[in-house]
């Protein structure tokens, strides 16, 4: 039995020995599958970071003619500028409207008890129902001291998670030094790759194992890319609207439905859910404002945007997108719903190849 014939045998034995791991016990699974992804965090975001990088290195050493060395720090710089500068309008904002929110809600359990007692009292004038007033009261009172708790919590652990965030900064300046590494040394780290997928697959196979890995990176980096972009301008259309007619909490608004639209489908309709309980609590008219905008949005990234950024890279239907979003969400939690359509679109690449063999096979 030849290597190959090995490789084959062992590949097949372990896709079943994960599978039946899954569905045995999918939560055991899930956790060793957080652990190894934790422990290699740091390099996978190098690589990403790597990828993305890319585009923008190989566009400065064309119009300057610059260096290697050169041309990846400035694009490790535009980045960070970039997210550096998004960072200083986008979180100030989000703390102000917690803190805002969080200072609302004595007039907002007020105005709930009282639309409470009359509702109450209408109906027993009306004979329609009759409950015991106090006993509402308590349940009122109890359920938005509890739901008030619950939102402080929330703003807690929402800085909780800011201080997380300082603390794993040293593992960002460490991935991007990775992706420097990376991206200064590519051919040489290409060239490894190419030797590992020839000891692997065989010699024949590696020009076409090359390839696709080639059009995966692609694909990988027009949805990544694409998708920042449309999500940018999703945003910025949502903050424009609102801003403009004095909407409340523009900017929250538009944050949430600006990186909800990087989840396909289910991002968006949670974002929008969660501006318009927001909105509904300080100005319940404004929320007809909010759906406008979300609408409008919506139609400059399904007609508009969308299509002239993204188009068909990714070549799945609303079907398969649905079932990405699914695997690797309860794989990879939100990364792997983000994720999960670039990855089920690269193995449709080889899906498609592997069919046309067997078919090609069978004919002959």
């Amino acid at each position: 039995m030849n290597l190959k014939n090995i490789m084959k045998i062992t590949g097949i034995i372990l896709i079943f020995v994960i599978l039946q791991s899954y569905f045995t016990n999918p939560e055991s699974f899930s956790t060793i599958i957080g652990r190894w992804t934790g422990y290699f965090m740091t390099l996978i975001m190098a690589i990403f970071i790597a990828i993305l990088l890319e585009p923008i290195e190989k566009y400065l050493k064309k119009k300057s003619k610059i260096n290697d060395v050169l041309a990846i720090s400035l694009s490790i710089v535009f980045v960070v500028l970039i997210v550096i500068i998004m960072s200083l309008i986008v979180i100030p904002e989000i703390i102000s409207s917690l803190k805002v929110l969080n200072d609302m809600y004595p007039a907002i359990s007020e105005k709930v008890l009282t639309i409470g007692k009359d509702v109450t009292n209408y109906l027993a004038e009306k004979n329609i129902y009759t409950v015991n007033t106090e006993e509402l009261n308590d349940s009122i009172t109890n359920f938005i001291s509890n739901n008030t708790s619950n939102i402080k919590e929330f703003v807690f652990a929402f800085v909780g998670g800011l201080v997380n965030w300082t603390l794993g900064f040293t593992n960002l300046i460490i991935a991007f030094t990775l992706a420097f590494l990376i991206l200064l040394d590519k051919k040489n780290l290409m060239k490894t790759l190419e030797n590992l997928i020839k000891i692997i697959f065989g010699v024949k196979n590696t020009p076409y194992v090359m390839n696709k890995l080639k059009l995966s990176k692609d694909i990988f980096i027009s949805y990544i890319s694409g998708k920042i972009i449309v999500s940018s301008i999703v945003g910025l259309c949502v903050y424009i609207i609102l801003l403009i007619t004095g909407t409340p909490y523009a900017a929250l608004s538009a944050i949430l439905l600006g990186v909800g639209n990087m989840i396909p489908y289910v991002g968006s309709i949670f974002g929008g859910i969660v501006a318009f309980f927001l909105i509904l609590l300080v100005a319940p008219i404004k929320t007809l404002i909010l759906l406008i905008a979300i609408i409008i949005s919506q139609l400059v990234d399904g007609f508009i945007v969308g299509p002239k950024i993204i188009g068909n890279k990714v070549g799945l239907s609303t079907f398969w997108v649905m079932v990405s979003m699914i695997i690797f969400g309860n794989l990879f939690g939100i990364v792997g719903m983000f994720l999960g359509t670039p990855i089920l679109s690269i193995i449709k690449l080889f899906y498609v190849d592997l069919l046309k063999r067997a078919e090609q096979g069978g004919k002959e």
